[in-house]
């Protein structure tokens, strides 16, 4: 399997192609759907994070030419099934060495943590070609320390994008999985003036799904999003509720 491989599916909305690092992620979002789609058992994803195998030395040698590819680079995004910043980067740093790579081989970088400040320590890589994303849920640190136990704090999250912008990094906020639909809202209105993109989705692989009203939610995302004038793509999990009554 390529390291640097091709998105499918609901990764396709986010970008084309993706490099997992890490198997697994010490977050321990209740709400992950990766040890369900990577067919891991949840205490080892969450407790057992490892690196995957030999990734440097394979991504170094795709770097040289990734297989079947046109030569015009594209943006990688780092991570799907993992968060390029949990704690096992802290001392492995495999996310730094894979930015390098990438970056040298002509990529632009696509980021997506919800480790806050320590997503900060590659920005020195980093310019205006690439992007720097959270996944935002909560602005009650309450809940998000009840959904996302290991994650860093809504504010920090916050904060890590906003110095992003003011560094001419490019910056996206994924609105996905959303739990409570008042405080996504609510999330646009303390991070509009810094986020270049926002992309909205519902909430998947969790029986809360069938809780929340979709169609009145889209509307209402939709308006104030329009309110201040941002760039968002409405994922196809929620765009299909704009066209139909069911909720």
């Amino acid at each position: 399997m390529s390291i640097i491989y091709k998105t499918a599916g609901r990764a396709k909305e986010y970008c084309n192609l993706a490099v997992n690092l890490y198997r697994g992620c010490s977050h321990g979002c209740i709400y992950c759907w990766g040890p369900q789609v990577l067919k891991i058992n949840r205490a080892e994803f969450v407790n057992e994070p490892k690196p995957r195998e030999n990734i440097l030395e394979r991504l170094a040698k795709e770097c040289m030419g990734f297989p079947n590819f046109p030569e015009k680079k594209e943006s990688v995004l780092l991570s799907f099934t993992s968060d390029p910043y949990q704690l096992l980067n802290d001392s492995l740093s495999l996310t730094r060495k894979a930015i390098k790579m990438l970056k040298n081989a002509g990529y632009s970088i696509m980021l997506l943590s919800k480790a806050g400040k320590k997503a900060e320590q590659d920005f020195d890589l980093l310019d205006a070609g690439d992007s720097v994303g959270a996944t935002l849920t909560f602005i009650d640190e309450g809940d998000s320390l009840k959904w996302e136990p290991a994650a860093s704090l809504p504010a920090e999250r916050f904060a890590m994008l906003k110095n992003a912008k003011n560094k001419g990094i490019g910056t996206w906020v994924s609105l996905e999985p959303v739990i409570e639909p008042e405080q996504t809202l609510g999330i646009v209105e303390l991070t509009h003036e810094f986020v270049d993109i926002y992309k909205v989705g519902t909430l998947n692989y969790h029986s809360g799904k069938n809780l929340i009203n979709w169609r009145e939610f889209a509307l209402r995302i939709i308006e104030i999003l329009n309110k201040y004038n941002c760039d968002y793509y409405i994922k196809n999990d929620l765009q299909k509720y704009l066209s139909t009554t069911a909720t």
